[in-house]
């Protein structure tokens, strides 16, 4: 996937349908302590547990760097959250969103916009590995949500 370019930087997106209820793909992305069972780069977050709410301010520590301050700037009650964090001297924001296909079906999408004097040059040095960690992110979400459903 090629990203988008905007008014305001660089969009990389991806979405996926899940077979499960929107609800528990939306339980599964605000519940802190599951964000370590479907976000594979995820090492530690602090504070640790509980659920994301608007205002939220957590410390995300990937496997691959250091830890930066994630900041939920609101969470829909229908399905999703959208975050934003600084980097480098850019600032990044994502929207995970979750859309009801019926009862038991949905389609989770994330979208990360990148912020900055070299948006489009970082892009074209991380813009793939981030695409594919969203896809990759995507794909371990839907199986816990549909392995869930089975359990």
């Amino acid at each position: 996937m090629r990203p988008a370019r905007t008014v305001r930087g660089v969009s990389i997106s991806s979405a996926r349908t899940v077979d499960a209820p929107a609800a528990r793909v939306h339980e599964l992305l605000v519940d802190v302590d599951a964000w370590q069972l479907w976000s594979p780069h995820v090492v530690s977050v602090t504070p640790s547990g509980g659920r994301v709410s608007d205002g939220w301010v957590g410390r995300v520590r990937p496997f691959f760097g250091p830890a930066t301050t994630m900041r939920v700037t609101s969470v829909r009650p229908d399905g999703g959250y959208s975050w934003s964090t600084r980097a480098l001297g850019h600032r990044l924001d994502y929207d995970w969103s979750v859309r009801p296909l019926g009862d038991d079906r949905c389609v989770v999408s994330v979208s990360a916009d990148v912020h900055g004097p070299a948006s489009t040059a970082t892009e074209r040095v991380v813009g793939w590995l981030s695409a594919f960690g969203q896809r990759r992110r995507l794909e371990r979400l839907a199986v816990l949500a549909e392995g869930w459903r089975r359990v």
